[in-house]
């Protein structure tokens, strides 16, 4: 992983990560992965100082420029976390869900999209944004990073603006799902819960809206929540699709991941 080793201050929220988030980096880097900044140490105030990762970090609408070799990498690196992640077991302290890791559940990343994947050199390189990791099957990380890099939205979703065309979702999601190494025999699985995931983010959402917590206070005028009832309806309607494309490359991928 290029790293200039400046420390990068974590903000806002994720500045008061739980001690799961320290605890699951340390755990990355002693175990050789490089796809995740290094915890450089605590500030007074408690929050995380982590290395920073050199690279292009491609905002939503910029999805577009990954091709078939960056979503092949993103899958790589994904089943790679995974593979590296099992087994660890960081204790209590997750924000949501299970507390404890139980058999077929690792520790998620939670929100694998465009904008939190350094890439360089044509490859996905690290994840960043680990301040919102929980305890979950590893589908759940590689439905979610389905749903952003096809992407999963109705064709008049904001996502496609400034996309010089419509997105070949087969050969996107056969890309990224053989890039990770997910069994033909599973392809079902992964395009019911893209559909789970998008329902499970909407839940979440609504609950963060309902408490007021201000920055999804300002979601909601902005729309998000018509915004994630259409990208369920998309993953309904385009199910068949991702199926067909993760069995179609799956089929020729080597094992891996999750």
């Amino acid at each position: 992983m290029a790293s200039n080793c400046r420390s990068l201050h974590v903000p806002e929220d994720a500045a008061r990560a739980p001690e799961c988030t320290r605890a699951l980096l340390v755990h990355l880097e002693e175990a050789g992965f490089g796809g995740a900044p290094r915890h450089l140490g605590t500030e007074p105030d408690g929050s995380m100082v982590l290395s920073w990762v050199e690279g292009w970090v491609p905002a939503d609408a910029e999805c577009w420029r990954l091709g078939a070799g960056e979503l092949a990498s993103v899958g790589e690196l994904l089943g790679s976390y995974h593979d590296c992640v099992a087994g660890f077991a960081a204790g209590s302290g997750f924000a949501e869900g299970p507390q404890t890791v139980r058999s077929g559940q690792v520790v998620c990343h939670g929100d694998v999209a465009a904008r939190n994947t350094v890439f360089a050199g044509g490859r996905a390189v690290a994840f960043i944004d680990w301040d919102g990791i929980f305890v979950a099957s590893p589908m759940r990380d590689l439905a979610h990073a389905v749903w952003h890099f096809a992407p999963v939205c109705g064709d008049a979703d904001r996502w496609l603006e400034g996309w010089p065309g419509a997105p070949d979702r087969l050969a996107r999601i056969a890309a990224l799902v053989g890039g990770y190494g997910l069994g033909a025999g599973r392809a079902d699985e992964l395009a019911d819960m893209v559909a789970a995931v998008i329902a499970g983010c909407r839940r979440a959402v609504v609950r963060k809206i309902a408490a007021g917590v201000p920055a999804f206070v300002q979601m909601e005028r902005e729309g998000i929540v018509a915004t994630l009832d259409s990208q369920h309806r998309a993953a309904e309607q385009l199910r068949p699709l991702i199926a067909h494309a993760a069995a179609a490359d799956s089929a020729e991928s080597p094992s891996g991941g999750g």
